[in-house]
């Protein structure tokens, strides 16, 4: 049986991935190629939420959680509140699309 991970290290993850994000997203802006360089730790918190990316009715997830994350972009750099409740509303989005996804099975 797998144990369950908790919401703090989820939601962790999420906002590490949204400064990695933001720095790649920038130099793309700025005009620096940053082909390859992306972490995909969304797939990771995917997995460990239990959402199952390869299943054709959670297509929409990626290009949703990218949509919400490029958000990052507006805030501060320095701003890790903003960050952390953006991560938060992520985390909380996840959790309502795996609620749904759940009901399907």
């Amino acid at each position: 049986m797998r144990k369950k991970v908790s919401e703090k290290i989820i939601i962790s993850l999420i906002y590490d991935d949204l400064g990695h994000l933001k720095i790649v997203w920038g130099l793309n802006m700025l005009g620096f190629s940053s082909n390859g360089v992306e972490l995909d730790i969304s797939q990771i918190v995917f997995s460990l939420m239990e959402l199952n990316t390869n299943d054709r009715r959670l297509d929409h997830l990626t290009n949703e959680y990218y949509d919400r994350s490029y958000q990052v972009n507006e805030i501060a750099s320095n701003d890790s509140e903003a960050f952390q409740r953006l991560a938060t509303e992520i985390f909380n989005w996840l959790s309502t699309e795996r609620k749904k996804y759940r009901k399907q099975l």
